[in-house]
């Protein structure tokens, strides 16, 4: 063993000391510690952790007041003429940090509680990413949003996103549809499953509403079908697990040039996890075929 090796050992023992009561056993899904269910008890929330529990999804009502969710509202909207190319006016990405109003979305006591029931502690922000949809914007097709986890998908949920919206959610303004109890099925649907859309019910709630899944949940949504424009505020939060111990953000694209292309991939450059600019709006999808392919794999 050598002296960097003996060292992490060593480490690792010290804090073993001082922590003993580091844990060995995983708490399960949807068994609280007695702090978090006093949090959702005082929230009201226990009855939407059941539904996500038995039906894979809930829609929270009366996340904010009215000013706050039309101050978000107009925020967001604001934001996507800061994008550009062909989603300005459609979509604002990397939102945190590019106005105050962000911070109090993230840190709500809902959203906290919920996001750490299904995701555990220490969960991360994965994506704060606004959209506009106007009339005639075309439907999103069935999928489960752990699309880059291989299936069977695991007991404990991986991701965690919630819609909010800040307009009215009806089927024909284009709202979420998901398939309820679908996340039994812990896979991916199939592509006769996704034409089929077979069991998919509108999540029609009043703006100022919070729509949340499970990463198993197959889900998409309508078409817009009406005039003006719908905005959502989309937050996804996701486990710490599968973080990488070291980052290699520091070798830039000039490091790369001429490298093998094998280095790309295992420094995640090919894929579409992290791609994500401001002036794209979102992530690169044209990474995504290779991502959701080598995660089935």
């Amino acid at each position: 063993m050598g002296d960097a090796a003996e060292a992490s050992v060593s480490d690792v023992t010290e804090i073993r000391k001082k922590n003993p009561d580091i844990p060995t056993v995983t708490r399960q899904p949807f068994e609280l510690s007695e702090e978090l269910a006093t949090g959702v008890e005082k929230l009201e929330l226990q009855s939407h952790l059941d539904q996500i529990r038995d039906h894979g999804y809930t829609v929270v009502p009366n996340i904010a007041s009215e000013e706050f969710n039309a101050s978000l509202r107009e925020t967001c909207i604001r934001l996507t003429q800061e994008t550009e190319g062909p989603a300005k006016g459609r979509s604002a990405a990397l939102l945190l940090g590019r106005d105050p109003i962000f911070e109090e979305v993230v840190l709500n006591p809902k959203i906290m509680a919920l996001v750490e029931v299904m995701c555990g502690q220490g969960a991360l922000l994965s994506q704060l990413i606004a959209s506009v949809r106007p009339n005639g914007a075309p439907e999103l097709h069935l999928h489960a949003d752990q699309n880059w986890t291989p299936a069977p998908f695991p007991v404990h949920n991986q991701l965690f996103t919630m819609c909010w919206a800040m307009d009215e959610f009806t089927q024909e303004g284009g709202c979420t549809k998901v398939v309820p109890d679908s996340h039994v099925n812990a896979r991916h649907p199939s592509k006769e499953e996704v034409a089929a859309q077979e069991g998919a019910i509108p999540l029609e709630c009043a703006a100022s509403s919070i729509c949340c899944w499970n990463g198993s949940i197959w889900h998409g949504n309508y078409p817009r079908q009406i005039e003006g424009d719908r905005v959502v505020l989309h937050i996804t939060f996701s486990r710490l697990a599968l973080r990488t111990v070291e980052n290699y953000d520091h070798l830039d694209e000039a490091w790369l040039k001429d490298k093998p292309y094998e280095l790309r991939v295992m420094l995640g450059r090919e894929d579409f996890l992290g791609s994500t600019t401001i002036a794209r709006g979102s992530a690169d999808y044209a990474a995504i075929p290779n991502t959701f392919t080598w995660a089935k794999t």
